[in-house]
């Protein structure tokens, strides 16, 4: 990848300046600016087609104006001067009356040191990976299962956040993950992400063994007795639940009240087992930054405590239109979307958990859901939960059916306030909330419904 983060950095100051002397001449108005460059290249291997290999990159500058009660916003693609322009004068006319500033006062606003992270790989990583993770999976499992696809993302990014105020962040890091994709015979395909932390780190072999023993997971299919059961969700499964439960952890998401219709008489929304934070700070998880969307300074945010809710994640204007205290819990998806209330990396504190094999002793007629269908979908104002997902009954902890379609349908606050234990195996998910954080989850005797 011939672009480094340092030279990004020198593109984006040059940008930073030549907008600030355009916005300087608006001097009644108050204003911030976002740009960004980034490198993703990308190895994919098929087992249907050569394998392919490619390189995007994207700038792009956004600005935020407000005058006057009135706010606009606007992005536009590149880091030239014409960007720059292009983008003022979108969000010039693009401004419309706000209850309130959205753009944090200098005071509040600040940056800390994100923990250091190991550098990209070097030339040619990609494709030793994967030829070996390829062959590690076929020879692991013994033939059972191919890789249909197996992708490499490389990333290398840095921005810029800067106001009329004075107030400059900056951030340059590296991502790197993989995508699986496996068939396994009579069983149709899975898909796995994983995110690696550490690229010089990784043991091909030992990643196809952790790899295979997921896809392997199956039995013979069975018919199943509808009805109340002990439930077991793997990682992915458990991140997609957490996922969908951001509206519930985010201010100005909706209805306020939702959440505290869902608390037991204790306070609780969910079982002492689950407490939940956010990790803006990146000593977790896979998203680094020194500060928030908007320039808050970075922290852990605790969500749930033990079952209890503790703080909503809210932007700098959902703050003070709920009239609470801004805590930097604002999130930008890209350059192209203004700053708002959302989860960063999501994280089950897994600490005093419980190992796999303890899990499956302590329910071991379980259903073992290991695959998510659909997204989960929740409606809190009904108290309604619905979870569609494959998995394996098990019998004496160990799987005795394969059920390509379960159901899990019950009301929210029951099923998270029936969380009986939590697992120690945490992994990170890509969802379309966030990145979520979650180990295994055993949940208590919930109606599962069988092919829906």
């Amino acid at each position: 990848m011939p672009s480094e983060p340092s030279s990004f950095l020198q593109r984006l100051h040059r940008a930073a300046g030549a907008a600030r002397d355009l916005l300087a001449q608006r001097a009644k108005s108050r204003w911030e600016l976002f740009a960004k460059a980034s490198e993703v290249h990308t190895l994919t291997r098929s087992a249907t087609f050569p394998e392919l290999e490619t390189k995007i990159e994207e700038t792009g500058v956004a600005v935020r104006i407000t005058s006057g009660g009135k706010s606009g916003f606007a992005a536009a693609s590149g880091l030239e001067a014409a960007a720059s322009r292009q983008a003022i004068e979108g969000a010039l006319a693009s401004a419309v009356p706000q209850p309130a500033d959205p753009i944090p006062p200098t005071r509040f606003l600040g940056s800390v040191r994100p923990p250091e992270r190991p550098g990209p790989p070097p030339a040619g990583w990609a494709s030793f990976i994967v030829e070996r993770l390829d062959g590690h999976i076929r020879a692991e499992s013994r033939g059972l299962l191919t890789p249909l696809e197996i992708l490499v993302h490389e990333g290398r990014y840095a921005w810029i956040l800067t106001n009329g105020d004075g107030f400059v962040a900056t951030h340059q890091g590296t991502a790197c993950s993989l995508t699986v994709e496996l068939a396994r015979d009579g069983w149709g395909a899975a898909r796995q992400w994983i995110w690696i932390r550490d690229p010089a780190a990784l043991d091909p072999e030992e990643l196809a063994v952790r790899i295979t023993n997921r896809g392997l997971l199956g039995g013979s299919p069975g018919s199943l007795r509808s009805g109340l059961w002990d439930v077991l969700l793997a990682s992915g499964p458990a991140a997609g639940l957490l996922a969908a439960l951001e509206p519930l952890f985010v201010a100005g998401s909706g209805d306020g009240t939702s959440v505290a219709r869902l608390l037991d008489r204790e306070g609780r929304l969910a079982s002492p087992c689950l407490t939940l934070i956010d990790d803006r700070s990146g000593q977790y998880g896979p998203l680094t930054a020194p500060c928030d969307g908007e320039g808050l300074p970075a922290r852990q945010i605790t969500i749930l405590e033990e079952g209890v809710p503790r703080h909503q994640l809210a932007s700098y204007a959902d703050a003070i239109t709920a009239g609470g205290v801004p805590n930097g819990g604002a999130r930008r998806v890209s350059y192209r979307d203004p700053p708002a209330s959302g989860i960063a990396n999501l994280m089950v504190i897994s600490e005093g958990g419980e190992p796999p094999a303890r899990l499956l002793e302590r329910a071991p007629a379980a259903l073992y859901l290991t695959r998510l269908l659909a997204p989960v979908t929740i409606d809190a104002g009904r108290n309604l939960i619905r979870l569609l997902a494959s998995g394996l009954q098990l019998a004496g902890g160990r799987p005795a059916s394969w059920h390509p379609i379960l159901e899990l349908r019950s009301g929210l606050g029951p099923m998270l306030r029936s969380i009986d234990a939590i697992g120690t195996d945490l992994d990170w998910n890509e969802t379309a909330a966030g990145y979520v954080g979650s180990p295994s989850i055993l949940i208590r005797r919930q109606p599962v419904f069988e092919g829906v």
